[in-house]
């Protein structure tokens, strides 16, 4: 299945051969296609993979302003691009393309081969199983950079973002050039924050998502992070969870080579599950 150029011009993807697999991988906000080099240059050996740049991150155009934006505009972004280039994919995401993962995987089950999310900001599972205390600690840090941007300190705002999900220092640490993008790309992290905790599908649809299901996580993410993925978890019967040790939010970017390990654990039992099932 060939790939049209208009279509496929905001995709960072490894073409290798004709019938093999596919996999999507959804990268987070403040990211881009790019997060996933490392994984793809492991997987494509056996995969066709593919890397879209979300809404307003690396080559993608920016959300029109007149357009109300959600998990639903990320997909018609890429569902051109899914319809020219696979039928069926296992599909993977981090972070926020976690989320977006997940709202695909719910949508349209019977493309999903299966499905792996690395600690997805799917909020409404703390509120499945009542864990107020992690939820609202999100809560304050996307109104603490909601109103750093208000006041007009982007810088504030992006460094208490880095700092949550990295580390108080991690900020100071980037190189110039990735702090002056993640600066850029603000304003599309709230838009990504409120997708994300609009993001309400019900318990009772994640309990039976037929698709196979691995869910990781890092050993040193923060302690809300950590819980979300455990409620993930319990909500979704017969899923898988790792834990990376040592590992935090950049478990894609710091621990490639472990990540990489669990991924294709689950891409081969996804694929197996399918090519068992009579239907």
């Amino acid at each position: 299945m060939g790939c049209e150029a208009p279509i496929c011009a905001n995709v960072r993807s490894a073409h290798v051969g004709t019938g093999r697999e596919t996999v999507v991988l959804l990268h987070g906000s403040a990211s881009s296609g790019a997060l996933w080099r490392h994984i793809k240059s492991a997987l494509q050996s056996r995969y066709r993979c593919i890397a879209p740049d979300l809404i307003g991150y690396g080559s993608s155009a920016a959300s029109p302003q007149q357009t109300a934006f959600g998990l639903d505009a990320e997909l018609r972004a890429i569902e051109p691009l899914l319809r020219c280039c696979a039928d069926t994919f296992h599909l993977l995401g981090h972070s926020f393309g976690g989320v977006l993962a997940l709202h695909l995987a719910l949508a349209d089950p019977g493309r999903v081969r299966s499905l792996t999310l690395i600690e997805p900001v799917f909020f409404a599972a703390l509120k499945y199983v009542g864990d107020w205390t992690s939820y609202l600690e999100f809560c304050r840090v996307r109104d603490e950079f909601v109103a750093a941007l208000v006041r007009g300190d982007r810088e504030l705002a992006m460094r208490r973002f880095v700092g949550f999900w990295m580390g108080n220092d991690a900020w100071a640490g980037l190189p110039a050039g990735t702090r002056a993008n993640m600066l850029k790309a603000a304003d599309k992290i709230v838009l990504d924050w409120q997708a994300s905790f609009a993001a309400d599908p019900g318990r009772a649809r994640l309990s039976t998502l037929p698709v196979r299901t691995l869910l990781v996580r890092g050993s040193d993410s923060p302690r809300p992070m950590r819980s979300l993925v455990d409620a993930l978890h319990a909500i979704m019967p017969g899923s898988a969870r790792t834990v990376v040790e040592g590992a935090n939010h950049l478990l894609p970017l710091t621990h490639a080579s472990v990540l990489t390990s669990a991924i294709l654990s689950n891409l081969r039992a996804g694929a197996q599950r399918r090519s068992d099932d009579p239907s």
